[in-house]
């Protein structure tokens, strides 16, 4: 499990998404996949998924680097 509270996952999460422009009904499973080492997340299968696992994977880790940029202060870009 991730090193902050429900609360600072959650911001991060909602934040990822929002940058990244997936609809906020799959927060709940970019917060899950944060609870799992990266090697068991699944990976695309290319069957044109909506959303693919790939956009879910891409949340997952913004939202990592959102906690890791100092839960919140001095949030690096999404390009950056």
């Amino acid at each position: 499990m991730l090193p902050y509270d429900h609360a600072e996952i959650d911001a991060a999460v909602e934040q990822a998404c929002r940058e990244l422009a997936l609809d906020l009904v799959h927060a709940g499973s970019v917060h899950a996949w944060l609870a799992e080492p990266e090697s068991d997340w699944p990976a695309c299968c290319d069957r044109g998924c909506d959303p693919c696992v790939a956009a879910l994977a891409d949340a997952a880790r913004r939202a990592k680097r959102i906690l890791e940029a100092g839960r919140g202060k001095g949030v690096p870009s999404p390009e950056g």
